[in-house]
């Protein structure tokens, strides 16, 4: 399944101080044999610029950062800005590759050919197994020619939209579509969760706030997913608020996003669970606790 992202590399001294000091996560995570990491750019505020997910490239001290296609050239900006006057490479490379993709319960590795090998780079998306594998392919080949390269039985798909539905039933945020610029905080995002932040590295812009939200305890609000009794997309809108069903005064959040019969909504965790069936305008639905969502802890019990 294609991915809207964009592409770029970054090379030469990155990896030492700009990329560290600017991303939730910790870019040691490739010296222990991460092929990615997944993480976030923040604000001085603590709330998300944007997400990304970082692939070790081919050189030394390369790295590939992956990115909604939306905002790759407010990225670009951003990082240009901290790289001061370091010797440090920054290209656009999103008119070479292809971002897709590949929901499989096993490693492709065994289905490519030899002569296939380098002409798709792929890795096990670093947030969810569910998610399946992130495929970077050159531009040449096509969707259906990447599908092959995978195997036979391989159904493609030549838009984003089931992998959408996929991430909204699993309840996993992606892109300023879902996650507007400057809007929420890492955490409300999962990105704790989705193995996205650091608690044990050095400084980053923003980390004061999202260090202090972790020991404290107190996330009220969390992305998670909305299961409606019959499709919504285009019947409701980003930002439409979310109320208890029997108490449309109880305002319990906010809609991120719909396809066909799920929602995305930005919810106050305790509260929604806790209400069971919610409403946004004439709309009936429940809320899902994610399954890959840590058991929860005492402390977590009470505050969330």
């Amino acid at each position: 399944m294609p991915i809207t992202s964009a592409s770029f590399q970054a090379g030469g001294g990155f990896y030492e101080l700009p990329l560290e000091g600017l991303i939730t996560n910790d870019m040691r995570h490739f010296d222990d044999g991460a092929a990615s990491i997944y993480t976030m750019f923040l604000n001085n505020k603590g709330r998300i610029l944007y997400d990304a997910i970082i692939h070790k490239w081919k050189e030394e001290h390369s790295y590939l950062v992956e990115c909604d296609k939306q905002i790759s050239d407010l990225l670009c900006k951003h990082l240009k800005v901290y790289r001061l006057k370091k010797k440090i490479d920054i290209e656009d490379i999103s008119r070479d590759f292809n971002v897709l993709a590949l929901i499989s319960p096993t490693d492709p590795a065994s289905s490519i050919e030899f002569e296939n090998v380098g002409r798709v780079n792929y890795c096990k998306d670093p947030r969810l197994s569910d998610l399946g594998y992130r495929v970077l392919a050159q531009n040449v080949l096509t969707v259906d020619e990447i599908g092959k390269i995978f195997g036979d039985n391989v159904i493609v798909y030549n838009d984003d939209r089931e992998y959408k539905y996929l991430r909204y039933k699993l309840g996993v945020s992606e892109g300023v579509d879902d996650l507007s610029v400057g809007s929420s905080f890492p955490l409300e995002a999962n990105c704790d969760f989705l193995n996205g932040v650091s608690f044990q590295k050095g400084c980053y812009i923003g980390q004061e706030l999202t260090a202090r939200v972790h020991h404290t305890g107190v996330i009220r609000k969390r992305f998670m997913p909305l299961k409606f009794d019959q499709h919504v997309e285009g019947r409701i809108h980003k930002d439409d608020e979310i109320v208890a069903n029997n108490n449309t005064k109880l305002n319990l959040g906010k809609i991120k996003g719909t396809i066909r019969e799920y929602a995305l909504g930005l919810v106050k965790t305790k509260g929604a669970l806790e209400t069971g069936l919610l409403a946004v305008d004439r709309y009936k639905a429940e809320v899902i606790k994610p399954i890959w969502w840590p058991t929860e802890t005492p402390k977590d019990k009470l505050t969330l």
